[in-house]
């Protein structure tokens, strides 16, 4: 059976897509996750309660932030149908669902923006150039700062491949191991690149969730393997 590494902290929720595609996922946390503050966490809340438009990166972002529900009925426009089912359970409302990372979302938004109270929950450090055109088309957007990320090495059980979900998690994945002699995915392109500074993906997620760098996994350890 094919053995994939999944680098995420979030181990319980990804490995049952691998599973069922018939691969055998191995635990290689290579992150750690420090959420915000308290008081932070709550400056958020109180902000999204009065934004005419949220934009929510991860269903990690609504975790942090509303863990029993109660979401507010505010419009939402978020990365990725994994966040959109997130805030849905939440009680979100979402309008707008981006396809492949927070630059595709923000471009689906350009006609949406035009004078409107705009709050992005987010990482640090999360997608810096996309960010920085989302400040460019409004000048006054809230930003709430709901975790930070660190990288760690990830233990030395052996593996066919790996999937990957964030810059910081190749960052950690590089403190103990190199990049020869598996397969490597990735979901989005903002990893992807973190990935070039070492060698080039072999497989990129058509869309930005686990569940399908899984499938893209397996077809492509099928054809190849």
């Amino acid at each position: 059976m094919i053995r994939v590494g999944i680098t995420s902290d979030r181990f319980r929720d990804i490995a049952t897509g691998y599973a069922g595609l018939g691969l055998d996922p191995v635990a290689l946390p290579c992150i750690r996750i420090h959420p915000a503050p308290a008081s932070e966490i709550t400056s958020a809340r109180k902000a999204a309660a009065t934004a005419d438009l949220l934009v929510i990166t991860s269903p990690r972002v609504v975790s942090l932030l509303w863990p029993a529900g109660g979401i507010p009925g505010v419009e939402a426009a978020v990365v990725g149908p994994s966040t959109a089912s997130s805030v849905e359970r939440a009680g979100g409302k979402v309008s707008v669902v981006g396809d492949a990372g927070l630059g595709r979302l923000v471009d689906s938004l350009a006609n949406r923006l035009a004078g409107r109270r705009v709050l992005i929950v987010h990482a640090e450090g999360y997608d810096p150039g996309a960010m920085r055109r989302l400040r460019e088309m409004v000048p006054d957007l809230e930003e709430s700062l709901v975790y930070r990320t660190s990288s760690v090495a990830p233990g030395n059980d052996r593996v066919d491949a790996v999937a990957f979900a964030s810059p910081s998690a190749v960052r950690g994945w590089a403190l103990s191991r190199d990049f020869d002699d598996v397969v490597v995915g990735v979901i989005g392109d903002t990893t992807a690149a973190a990935v070039s500074r070492h060698r080039a993906a072999d497989v990129v997620a058509p869309q930005p969730t686990h569940l399908a760098l899984a499938r893209a996994i397996a077809s492509f350890m099928e054809v190849n393997v």
